[in-house]
């Protein structure tokens, strides 16, 4: 895009040293990527702090500097005379700030939904996705899914998991509005929300799914999560709360000043669902729109999907769509990669994927698959070495007495180390001594360690972070493919002698 001029007194709250203003072309936030005429922001990150990185950024063309180390964007700013540099109290507001005047405040022509909780934020995600563009309601979505305009997955490269830099939300919300689109989704982690990269985005909608314990290693405590969550709705016109969330519902509903719709199962909402019946077909119900009756059968599986459903229902409803129109969509809903995901392949087994790495997310999948018919069922679990470690037992008493086999193994180990990690988890069992309960330190062993287990006629859950492309093994993030695994262990030239691929 052309180069926007910036006047600093404009927009920032701080002291300016040189040029007051200052014609910028993007902004970033990794000196790498700086280039001619661009503005890098020193963020300090879990292990580096930008402010190291400032000559780098100038030697690769930026002329615009912003930072809160007062006296050292002074004594720069005495030797690069041409360069602006601005000291603020807290960079990351100011990344978010400049990021969207530099993109035209995108997210004011666009109807914005927020999606926050710890699970369920990327199926109601890509259902809501799937239902308003069937509905005509061109809409993107950013979040663990990828970016999706209206039509595909886009090529944007995303550095952060779930929820974007603030520089790359505005720059994927400007091609949005580039093509003319009309709304887009945004999961909206506690990080993301607690570092401010959705502060200047004014949600037409905000979605709250759940609160159960999870990212501990950053916010320290239960209540400053969900502290954290809360911030979204502050920036909110409307509201979607989950009555049956008892960690957060009744604060949202008392607290939050505009309109608001409660969706849920167990408890009394606006929406609400029973008498669920699932099958390998999908899932029917009966639907409660604010009290008049709806039978309906969605390609969705278990009751925790059927909540997701509701939470997407409740969106549509806030826009104004008649239930009858979105009941219309229903049968071509699309759930998300690595989500309740089963793979069709020609083993003489069923296999299921599923994203669930949390107790609770674990404890939903296990139930729905209860509802399928199968011999004995299979399940891996994992540790997660990224994340917090009290949760890894968790999942051993989770999963413990659900299933026939039980596998361990690793996530995401970062620098952990993986035998650490799986002995955290047997931490959760009551006999971890079991013959039914296996370790294997390496995720792709695991899963076809899980499959030499199976036998005709039984389930293969494989459950945990292997969707998403890639393993943080250390610092790297090194590629990974969960569907590639599997089709290895059914290749021919690598399982000659297994009985189950001469089936």
């Amino acid at each position: 895009m052309t180069n926007k001029e910036v006047i600093f007194e404009n927009l920032f709250q701080g002291i300016v040293y040189g040029p007051s203003s200052q014609y910028i072309s993007s902004v970033v936030y990794d000196s790498r990527e700086a280039g001619v005429d661009d503005a890098f922001v020193c963020i300090a990150g879990e292990k580096h702090d930008g402010h190291r990185f400032i000559e780098q950024a100038i030697q690769n063309g930026a002329n615009t500097i912003i930072g809160t180390e007062s006296k050292k964007l002074r004594i720069y700013s005495s030797i690069y005379k041409d360069i602006s540099f601005i000291s603020v109290p807290e960079t990351r507001p100011a990344l978010a700030q400049l990021a969207s005047y530099i993109y035209d405040s995108p997210s004011n022509s666009l109807y914005t939904i927020g999606v926050t909780g710890t699970n369920g934020k990327t199926t109601v995600s890509s259902f809501l996705y799937s239902l308003l563009n069937d509905l005509g309601k061109r809409t993107g979505s950013l979040g663990t899914s990828g970016i999706w305009d209206d039509e595909r997955k886009t090529e944007y490269k995303q550095t952060v998991p779930t929820t974007p830099e603030a520089p790359d939300i505005h720059r994927v919300l400007h091609y949005f509005r580039q093509r003319e689109m009309d709304a887009a989704i945004i999961e909206s982690t506690s990080i993301a929300i607690e570092q401010k990269r959705l502060a200047t985005i004014n949600f037409d909608v905000a979605v709250h799914t759940n609160l159960t314990p999870e990212h501990l290693e950053f916010h320290g405590t239960m209540e400053a999560y969900k502290q954290a969550k809360m911030k979204l709705f502050a920036q909110a016109k409307r509201a979607i709360v989950n009555a049956d969330d008892p960690q957060m519902a009744g604060e949202l509903i008392r607290d939050f000043k505009g309109p608001l719709i409660t969706y849920g199962i167990e408890e009394s909402a606006d929406v609400s669902a029973k008498e669920i019946h699932t099958t390998l077909e999908g899932t029917s119900f009966k639907l409660n729109l604010f009290g008049k009756e709806y039978q309906v059968h969605a390609p969705i599986f278990g009751t925790y999907n059927v909540s997701n459903f509701l939470a997407a229902v409740a969106v549509c409803h806030q826009m104004d769509y008649p239930v009858e129109r979105i009941l219309s969509v229903v049968s071509a809903i699309k759930s998300p990669e690595g989500r309740f995901q089963i793979v069709e392949n020609e083993a003489p087994f069923q296999i299921v994927l599923d994203y669930a790495h949390t107790p609770d997310a674990l404890y939903n999948i296990l139930n729905a698959v209860h509802h399928i018919p199968y011999r004995n069922l299979i399940v891996m679990i994992t540790g997660v070495g990224l994340r917090d470690p009290k949760k890894r037992p968790l999942m051993a008493e989770t999963a413990e007495g659900m299933a026939e086999e039980i596998v361990v193994s690793v996530d995401q180990p970062g620098h952990a180390n993986r035998q650490e990690v799986i002995n955290d988890v047997f931490k959760g069992f009551n006999e971890p001594l079991s013959s039914q309960i296996h370790s294997v330190l390496y995720r792709e062993e695991a899963i076809h360690y899980a499959f030499d287990l199976a036998e005709p006629g039984d389930m293969v859950l494989l459950t945990g972070i292997g969707f998403g492309g890639y393993q943080v093994i250390g610092d790297e993030k090194v590629p990974y493919s969960e569907l590639q695994v599997i089709e290895d262990y059914f290749d021919k030239d690598s399982c000659e002698k297994r009985a189950v691929c001469e089936s």
